[in-house]
């Protein structure tokens, strides 16, 4: 009877198990179509065996039936993590696409209203005014060129700027997004822990839905987890706790500086700084290209850039440059020039790396500087030869300038305007030293007042003689304002740059004339060796460096832009081909999670009609043993 009363138990422990297996399976196909729904599986497993007797030779016992010792998930944890850092490389390149593609809207390339044009039709003034100087009409044309030339670069740099700044809104979105989806994932590591502590179920529900969110979270920025024995995922990013156990650390925004108003991302309450190292180039092996906020960052940069970012090679001492009239070499002075030109591209070596790890490390920051670049060096171009300078070694002053203020200069070399071959103004004064563009913040010479003349060694003068307001005679010496690292305003770079107001008032005061001291009275500079010929030999030399990483490779104003917008969309395509290659890495690793973890519902219905038979047979043999039961009573009765 005992034995019987345990086959009892055994068809009721088959059909709790094929009830089992049909809840799961039709759990399955329910689930079909939910966005990170993993497929779950029946384990079974023999229920304890009951030994009857042992001897030395055997061992008697019973089978008491099966059981569902769990209900797994069908996943792959390898691919999980292979998937979650392709998509997170995937966005990071998408980001840096979108950006490039911006730009290229920006400079109108896309448009038809290309920067290009503006650029053209300033040297298409130039070459008409070289033909007809004394032309008042090709003049206004001119200055009314130029004036529109700086004011297009002013938008298009402005537009950068502004796209720079704008980013701000997308990144304090991807922020508060990722600080939700640590939270959740932390609520679900308690709810998780909390439905396993009895070791009866597995949460696999409440996985999915964590796995669904480490998914999203990928997409924002790469991450690093694991899973403790509890079952609970513990997550860092770069390093630092994003989610420990119930916990979850907040990210957010703070300004770089008040001079950009761009945001950086900090950690909030755990007491780490930076999230992101914006002072190192992104890189592969170093799984730092990865993550949309991250792109967003490395796109947008630090700062605002200009020409003082992007490094120049030092121009290297040609030893022809030391010979005398005899073709006799100064070797003293060659090896002195070489030793310096050294210890210079030293330098430049250095600046190249900070280059490359910071401003060449954004597509917009690498465009803005190299983009300013343009247009510095072509304004002071056009300035230097409206207003030559030379080089004059000072041994001091201690004066005044033209408007009695105080000035002190240090022994030193000092770039001084070349007040005998400059180019003068139409005027009746014959004006010298008006430049085209000035600065904002600084005029282009403090005008020293001397009491005597200053020459050269030859009897040429340095000093423009006047006649002052007490009506002795007096002598001004033009001494050219340098650039100065950090201080833009005293730098000709787009946000501190602007039509010279003097000129735009009198158009007369446009150096078109030949100096008189260099015995060319009432001549306009015109002709071959004239302002304006110097100007077009000028936009056709090659001068400019685009890339440091490319020292070798020097380009003409004529060419310049052209090799940065090239330059631009060979990036883009390179990103966009990145792009492609992700996307379709991302889409076989996501096929092969879904083969394995995905619902085909064909295979579905084949379990349903195998646990549905295995639920009939429990069922018949129950029936069997109760009538075996039955028979037995009703003889023995």
């Amino acid at each position: 009877m005992g034995s019987l009363l345990t086959s009892f138990g055994v068809g009721v422990q088959g059909i709790r198990s094929a009830q089992s297996g049909l809840n799961t399976t039709s759990h399955n196909l329910a689930n079909t179509k939910t966005p990170g729904y993993t497929r779950q599986q029946n384990i079974n497993a023999d229920m304890p065996y009951q030994t009857y007797r042992v001897t030395d030779k055997s061992t008697l016992q019973i089978g008491m039936g099966t059981r569902v010792d769990s209900i797994r998930q069908i996943r792959d944890q390898f691919l999980d993590k292979e998937y979650r850092v392709e998509v997170s490389r995937q966005n990071f390149y998408e980001k840096q696409y979108e950006t490039e593609n911006e730009i290229e809207d920006i400079f109108g390339e896309m448009e038809g209203v290309e920067f290009l044009y503006s650029l053209t039709d300033i040297w298409a003034q130039v070459q008409s005014l070289s033909t007809d100087p004394t032309n008042i009409a090709q003049r206004k044309l001119f200055i009314s060129g130029a004036q529109s030339f700086i004011d297009r670069a002013y938008d298009v740099y402005k537009e950068l700027t502004d796209y720079q700044v704008g980013l701000n809104n997308e990144i304090e979105k991807q922020v508060d997004k990722i600080n939700e989806i640590s939270d959740q994932i932390a609520e679900y590591n308690l709810t998780i822990t909390m439905t396993e502590a009895s070791g009866v179920e597995n949460a696999n529900d409440y996985r999915d839905i964590r796995n669904y969110l480490l998914d999203e979270l990928a997409e924002y920025t790469y991450y690093t987890y694991r899973e403790d024995i509890d079952g609970r995922i513990q997550v860092y990013v770069s390093g630092a706790p994003l989610v420990i156990e119930g916990n979850s650390y907040h990210m957010k925004c703070e300004r770089l500086s008040e001079d950009t108003g761009m945001y950086k991302v900090v950690w909030a309450d755990n007491g780490y700084g930076d999230v992101y190292n914006l002072d190192k180039a992104y890189s592969n092996k170093y799984m730092t290209d990865t993550g949309s906020l991250y792109g967003i960052l490395t796109a947008r940069g630090k700062k605002y850039a200009n020409y003082t970012d992007l490094p120049s090679p030092p121009k290297e001492p040609k030893i022809d440059d030391y010979k005398d009239e005899n073709g006799d070499i100064d070797t003293d002075a060659y090896d002195e020039a070489y030793e310096e030109y050294e210890i210079a591209y030293e330098q430049f070596e250095e600046d190249r790396k900070v280059f490359n790890n910071t401003t060449g490390n954004s597509i917009l920051t690498k465009i803005e500087s190299q983009f300013d670049k343009l247009i510095h060096d072509m304004v002071t171009m056009m300035n230097d030869v409206f207003c030559p300078n030379i080089d004059y070694d000072m041994d001091g002053f201690d004066g005044v300038d033209i408007n009695g203020k105080p000035v002190n200069l240090e022994e030193g070399t000092y770039k001084i305007l070349d007040v005998v071959n400059c180019p003068t103004g139409a005027d009746d004064d014959n004006t010298i030293g008006e430049e085209l563009f000035k600065r904002k913040g600084s005029d282009r010479y403090t005008i020293l007042v001397l009491d005597e003349e200053l020459t050269t060694d030859d009897g040429t003068p340095l000093t423009q003689k006047f006649v002052d307001s007490d009506g002795e005679t007096k002598y001004k010496l033009y001494v050219y304002n340098e650039e100065v690292d950090g201080d833009i305003f005293s730098q000709y770079t787009i946000r501190n740059l602007e039509m010279n107001d003097k000129i735009l008032a009198n158009y007369s005061l446009l150096p078109v004339m030949a100096n008189p001291l260099a015995g060319e009275t009432g001549i306009y500079s015109q002709g071959p060796g004239g302002i304006y010929d110097a100007l077009l030999k000028k936009w056709y030399e090659k001068s400019a460096v685009l890339d440091p990483n490319t020292p070798l490779t020097i380009y003409a104003y004529s060419d310049y832009y052209k090799g940065m917008i090239d330059g631009l969309a060979t990036q883009g395509h390179v990103w966009q081909t990145m792009v492609d290659d992700q996307t379709k890495l991302v889409e076989s690793i996501e096929d092969k999670r879904q083969q394995m973890a995905g619902v085909a519902t064909d295979e579905e219905l084949v379990y349903l009609l195998q646990y549905q038979h295995a639920f009939n047979a429990a069922s018949r043999y129950i029936n069997t043993i109760d009538e075996m039961l039955q028979h037995l009573i009703e003889r023995m009765a």
